[in-house]
């Protein structure tokens, strides 16, 4: 018997590296650490174009079968197994949510740097130059997930049939297709579903961010789509 749609995962990932045979390794990774049978999609981007296209395009193509789509950073490391099977849990026990991530924000505003707000949750280990610390927006949940309005983009868990906007286009940066994608989901008057964060997912990620000129750009077109919605607070009246 075949599984249902909504208990099958497709990992997409978008990578410049050209050296295959380290790509064969992170996908070896992802499939390792599942717990569950899943379908992988390597995107190659030489030419670097925004991931809010590349993912745009991803959801909007016949080739994704899946409901439970997995948007992941080619630079990520699972360190607990199971990470697949715990990700179906999550959508099943919580059907109110439709987006899942490891760290996020409850609150967002033209700052638009979702780490720097007060009501920030999840945790993630950071490597980089030989060195690794843990991030830790807050401590561990002590439950599945914690309603936020924006996530990080180096983990994303969807539900397909629980969001209402794709990944914004307009958006042509490497930056901020993450936040956008939240905020129009959750500003979409016809969407009924939230946006999560889990601490039972625990990833690395062997790289830090830099906020360039870039980052100030798209904070720009983010702030002019959404500006008439802020201050945002999920937490607010509860």
């Amino acid at each position: 018997m075949s599984k249902k749609v909504e208990e099958d995962i497709t990992v997409v990932f978008c990578t410049r590296e050209t050296d295959h045979e380290k790509m064969e390794g992170f996908m070896d990774m992802l499939q390792k650490t599942a717990g569950c049978e899943i379908t992988i999609s390597m995107v190659s981007n030489p030419d670097g174009v925004s991931l809010s296209q590349v993912y745009g395009d991803v959801l909007e193509s016949d080739y994704i079968q899946s409901d439970i789509v997995v948007f992941v950073h080619d630079d990520i490391e699972f360190l607990r197994d199971g990470w697949g099977t715990e990700l179906i849990r999550l959508f099943k026990e919580n059907k109110k949510y439709g987006i899942i991530g490891v760290a996020g924000s409850a609150q967002f505003d033209q700052n638009g740097a979702w780490w720097n707000y007060e009501k920030r949750f999840g945790q993630v280990l950071h490597r980089h130059d030989g060195k690794s610390w843990l991030s830790a927006f807050s401590p561990l949940l002590q439950y599945d997930l914690q309603e936020v309005a924006v996530i990080d983009g180096l983990f994303i868990a969807i539900n397909k049939t629980r969001v209402t906007q794709n990944f914004v286009k307009d958006i042509d940066s490497k930056h901020m297709y993450d936040i956008a994608f939240c905020l129009a989901n959750l500003t979409d008057k016809n969407n009924k579903y939230k946006i999560g964060v889990t601490t039972n997912i625990r990833i690395a990620h062997n790289s830090i961010g830099e906020l360039d000129e870039s980052w100030y750009k798209a904070r720009e077109q983010v702030n002019e789509m959404f500006g008439k919605f802020y201050p945002i607070d999920v937490m607010k009246d509860k």
